[in-house]
Formats: C-alpha cells, sequence, structure tokens
C-alpha cells in the first residue's frame, strides 16, 4: 500500500513539473468570446455624476469578438442603428480606446472584471469617466 502511495506521489509530482499558467486574455472579458451588452452605469467628471436618471436615456455599448463595438441609447434601439466603432485593449500601457471615423477615445483602466468597468479619458478624448456593467436582466 505505501508503495502504491509513493508511487502516485511520483506521478503527480512528476505530471505537474512542467505546468505553465496562461495570462487571461482581458478581451474575453469584455466580449464572451461571442458578444457582449454593457450599460454605461455611470458618467462622471470628477465628483460630479452626469448620468441621467431614467433608464431609457442610458447607453449601453455591445461588444463584439471582432472588436466591433457598437453604442446605443436604450430610447432609440431598434430604430436606429448603433454607432459603430474599433475597440482595442493595450495592457502593456493600461489603455482602453475606441476607433471611429471621427476621433479615437482614449481611456486608462481604472477597473476590469467580468463584473465591472471602469474607464477614465486620457488627453482629453472623452470628457466623462465611465463605468460599465454587465447590462443587467429585468
Amino acid at each position: 500500500m505505501k508503495l502504491n502511495a509513493l508511487l502516485f506521489l511520483i506521478l503527480l509530482l512528476s505530471a505537474c513539473g512542467d505546468t505553465n499558467i496562461e495570462p487571461i486574455d482581458h478581451y474575453i472579458l469584455i466580449h464572451d468570446n461571442s458578444s457582449k451588452v454593457w450599460l454605461v452605469d455611470k458618467q462622471l467628471d470628477g465628483d460630479k455624476d452626469y448620468t441621467p436618471l431614467q433608464i431609457e436615456y442610458k447607453e449601453i455599448i455591445v461588444f463584439h469578438e471582432s472588436h466591433n463595438a457598437y453604442f446605443h441609447t436604450l430610447k432609440t434601439l431598434g430604430t436606429k442603428p448603433g454607432i459603430k466603432k474599433t475597440y482595442w485593449l493595450d495592457e502593456a500601457k493600461n489603455e482602453f480606446g475606441f476607433s471611429g471615423t471621427k476621433r479615437d477615445l482614449v481611456f486608462e483602466i481604472v477597473q476590469m472584471s467580468r463584473r465591472r468597468i471602469e474607464l477614465k479619458p486620457k488627453n482629453n478624448s472623452y470628457k466623462y469617466t465611465i463605468v460599465l456593467i454587465p447590462f443587467p436582466e429585468y
């Protein structure tokens, strides 16, 4: 019995010797390997909150695995096409950005998780710090 336990321990230790941990692809947090809808939960300018109070005036961003993002106001969802932008993530610079036809929006990543993304504008590319949460089920 002791010999079997010793053999098992040797096999276990030798099997785990060359195991590498792969880093998380943070794009998966954004699009869930397909598409994911995020609600712009907060629009902050310093300590002032400019988030619309009524839900129908809030914005959503639909992130696709293709790196396309579509911006919609809930009130016009389904009646007007969303504004299409491409998004990118640069972990080395701690940046997240949107590229479109007019100008790029560049943000510093304050927080990024499955439940919350907080982006602070860089170089005055956008007026507000935005807080995104997954679109809630009502």
